[in-house]
């Protein structure tokens, strides 16, 4: 490299510049640094799991698995999908994640699931398990101090979405990594889980994060080059 006129040396995780050395009037220079830091995801989509058991109680965390509702809902997901060809479906570790990855693995050909602690739910430590009307009830302490500051504020022995940050990006630029020169990539994963991820390619207040709306009868489907960024919320009809 030291006997090199020109170069750039970047982070093809991190997609960042780490020196650069241009001696030239080279054209398109500032474009080709652009595209070096630029990820490119031909099309992501961010889905939230079905109904869990957990979620018909109205309980924070835990690892329940998809109700009878939820396992025919992702089988209708899973045909509405057919016609998109995803050699990946990465997920959380938690058994509701996976195990609709694994219904939509049935309806594909050649699709492997990578599972990553990253992407999974947020900790609610003290209160992980219980219903917010419980947590209203036995601990309103935590009730109140949480809406103070939902997007800052940490569950006790838990975490917050700013305690997530760095795990969810971290998870992020792997899928990224790993995906490359991929059409159709898919991401399962929670509430919390995903509208940290969506802040992370679509700006958003610190404070308006926690209230991102993820649906559990639709999807985001991202994309993303030099040229365009896409973001849209679609609708499925369960």
């Amino acid at each position: 490299m030291e006997n090199e006129q020109n170069f750039i040396k970047f982070d093809t995780f991190d997609y960042k510049i780490l020196n650069y050395k241009v001696n030239n009037d080279l054209p398109f220079i500032e474009r080709i640094r652009d595209f070096v830091v630029t990820p490119f995801i031909n099309n992501l989509y961010l889905l939230r799991h079905t109904q869990s058991f957990f979620n018909v109680e109205d309980r924070l965390g835990g690892d329940a698995e998809l109700t009878p509702k939820g396992i025919q809902d992702a089988r209708k997901i899973a045909q509405y999908f057919t016609n998109k060809k995803l050699p990946l479906i990465f997920t959380s570790t938690l058994k509701r994640t996976i195990q609709m990855a694994k219904i939509i693995q049935q309806y594909q050909n050649n699709c492997r699931i990578i599972s990553f602690d990253e992407f999974t739910e947020i900790n609610a430590g003290i209160v992980e398990g219980m219903s917010y009307e419980e947590i209203r009830t036995k601990m309103p302490e935590i009730d109140q101090a949480r809406k103070q500051n939902k997007y800052y504020y940490i569950y006790p022995h838990g975490e917050g979405y700013v305690s997530m940050e760095s795990r969810i990006e971290r998870g992020i630029k792997k899928v990224i990594y790993l995906s490359k020169h991929i059409d159709n990539i898919m991401i399962i994963g929670h509430r919390a889980v995903n509208r940290m991820i969506l802040s992370y390619f679509v700006y958003k207040r610190q404070e308006d994060i926690p209230y991102i709306y993820v649906p559990i009868d639709g999807y985001y489907h991202i994309k993303i080059n030099q040229n365009k960024k896409l973001f849209e919320l679609k609708r499925f009809k369960l």
